[in-house]
């Protein structure tokens, strides 16, 4: 008996010396891990030109401290200059001293109160001394000049000739220095003046546009900074981005995983809800969200409650298949743009909103949509679903159809979204019938994703030709595919057992892809969303879901005559994604 505790006792200490030898070998490997993957960036921590263009940056808004030695006509002299590292083009708050405030027991004196006095910018720098320009208000000798330690607001653009990992890079290198509060924009455009306006009406106080361009199998990255209030380019630089640095930042994703975003507001709905837009639809220059009940339509205001007071009342049969806003006519309001089938029929409407009321401008028997900039229609055949060529609608003293749009066979006009290149090529985007994504340049197709998307909520069948036919063929009106900044966000839906859709969605994710020029890249940007994913806007730096959870049943909508699925809104923040 002795000798089998004797042994048991050997064993016992044999499995305690494994075990930490296990993880003592774990530990070593992830050790070995995190040492190869930081010696990748380590090695160009101090040549990486995304950390360059960073701290080119930061050495505009560094905290200083000044005075104005003397003054005439709007210029004046500071005391500081390259020594205390003031660069032509910053910027400085102008102080002036006042009386000081004592101590509250001892009333011994502890400092001076300051009132701000205005403006400064440095014009020309010397060893010592800066000369600079009083941008606003009555500056005079002696007064303190100040780069301030608070966040600068910064408007943070890249255009669609950006790689999509390295802007995300060096947006996250802006963001973690603590020094910019910065802000993102839906804004797609090549004109620095839209972009100036959209900063303006943001209120940031700088724009950083970024750009770049092929050389000789590098990345040539261009910067360029601009003051909003005076649209002033003040600074701007470029660096060389190697293609062998390029496959490091996209590891650098792999290895972190998708970069997640936080849940800003979560409303459950009264009523069940298929269709989401949002748009500035009476004017008071604040976005509403407008819920589709499939027949009727009503208002949200984030923080408020869903309002009937603008209602856009609909008939008993009718079924809602598509919602978008948009200011076709230029005159500041979003019109709503609604399709509805109604008694087989399609119908489609665009109601402009006066002295609170609604009123129809425009009704047509087609589908309609907007894409971009643009309004897109497409003719209607009971039980076939789409007939013909996609075509445009375009406002010139009323609305009128114009001309045919290009698109790969089989693509109609729920099926796709534009991505536009930067040599002008415009490539499309579009879901085929069985719920996969394919990419098309000029009519080919250069990538199709390796799985469906779920399928879709909204299909028809289509009749069959005789008796015994099959009618399994259907027609159906996609999910919203909605692109910004090259960014395209997608519905992804999971059913509650794989190959068994029929069966409903245990939960939903909202996926994004980007075109980099060479390959698709993919992410998870929302996961985990339960039940069923119905629609989504995109309102500047808000992501708004609409969700169905399962089994969300609501019986007193039952009595109320109203739809009894329940329905959900969850507002998601994309700033500093």
């Amino acid at each position: 008996m002795r000798l089998i505790k004797q042994v048991s006792g050997v064993r016992c200490q044999l499995i305690k010396i494994g075990r930490l030898f296990t993880i003592h070998c774990l530990l070593f490997t992830g050790f070995l891990l995190f040492t190869v993957h930081c010696s990748l960036f380590t090695a160009h921590a101090d040549d990486n030109p995304l950390n360059i263009m960073r701290d080119e940056v930061l050495s505009y808004f560094k905290p200083l401290k000044g005075r104005i030695k003397s003054i005439s006509n709007g210029s004046a002299v500071a005391d500081i200059g390259i020594k205390a590292d003031v660069k032509k083009g910053m910027r400085f708050t102008v102080f002036r001293e006042g009386t000081p405030f004592l101590h509250p027991v001892t009333k011994e004196p502890i400092g001076l109160l300051e009132a701000v006095i205005g403006k400064a910018e440095v014009r020309d720098v010397g060893p010592d001394t800066s000369a600079i320009s009083i941008l606003k208000g009555a500056a005079k000798e002696s007064d303190r000049i100040r780069v301030s330690e608070t966040g600068v607001r910064m408007l943070f653009y890249h255009r669609r000739n950006v790689d999509w990992s390295l802007a995300d890079s060096y947006y996250r290198l802006l963001k973690e220095t603590g020094r910019f509060e910065l802000i993102d924009t839906a804004l797609e455009t090549d004109s620095d003046d839209e972009v100036l306006a959209e900063a303006k009406k943001l209120n940031a106080d700088v724009v950083l546009i970024l750009s770049a361009k092929g050389a000789g199998g590098d990345i040539l990255l261009m910067q360029r900074l601009f003051w909003v209030d005076n649209a002033v380019r003040f600074a701007e630089s470029e660096t060389k981005v190697a293609f062998a640095l390029m496959k490091e930042f996209k590891f650098g994703e792999e290895f972190f995983g998708p970069q997640k975003v936080d849940t800003w507001l979560y409303v459950d709905l009264p009523f069940g809800v298929r269709l989401i837009a949002s748009g500035d639809v009476d004017g008071d220059g604040k976005a509403e969200i407008l819920l589709s009940t499939g027949k009727d339509v009503r208002f949200y205001m984030p923080g408020g409650e869903v309002s009937r007071r603008y209602e856009i009342k609909g008939a008993a049969m009718d079924d809602h298949l598509w919602l978008d806003v948009m200011d076709i006519n230029g005159d500041g309001r979003h019109e709503v743009m609604l399709t509805l089938m109604k008694d087989e029929k399609i119908i489609s409407r665009i109601y402009e909103m006066k002295n609170d009321k609604f009123s129809v401008l425009w009704e047509g028997n087609v589908f309609l949509r907007r894409i971009g900039s643009e309004l897109i229609a497409q003719a209607y055949t009971a039980g076939e679903g789409y007939r013909g060529p996609v075509f445009t609608i375009i406002w010139k003293d009323g609305y009128k159809k114009g001309g045919n749009i290009s698109l790969p066979g089989d693509v109609n006009i729920y099926d796709f979204v534009y991505i536009n290149e930067s040599d002008g090529r415009r490539l499309i985007l579009a879901y085929d019938d069985a719920g996969y994504l394919s990419l098309y340049d000029g009519g080919k197709k250069i990538w199709q994703s390796k799985e469906d998307y779920g399928g879709f909520l909204t299909t028809f069948r289509k009749p069959a030709p005789t008796v015994m036919a099959d009618m399994k063929e259907k027609w159906s009106v996609k999910d919203r595919l909605s692109l910004q900044n090259r960014e395209v966000f997608v519905i992804k839906r999971l059913p509650f057992v794989d190959m068994a859709k029929g069966m409903g969605y245990s939960n939903s994710q909202v996926r994004s892809l980007w075109w980099t020029g060479v390959s698709m890249e993919e992410r998870t940007v929302i996961e985990n969303i339960p039940g069923t994913l119905l629609d989504y806007s995109l309102e500047g730096d808000r992501l708004i879901l609409l969700d169905r959870p399962s089994f969300g049943i609501k019986l007193q909508n039952i009595f109320k005559g109203e739809n009894p699925l329940g329905s959900v809104l969850y507002i998601y923040s994309l700033k500093g994604r």
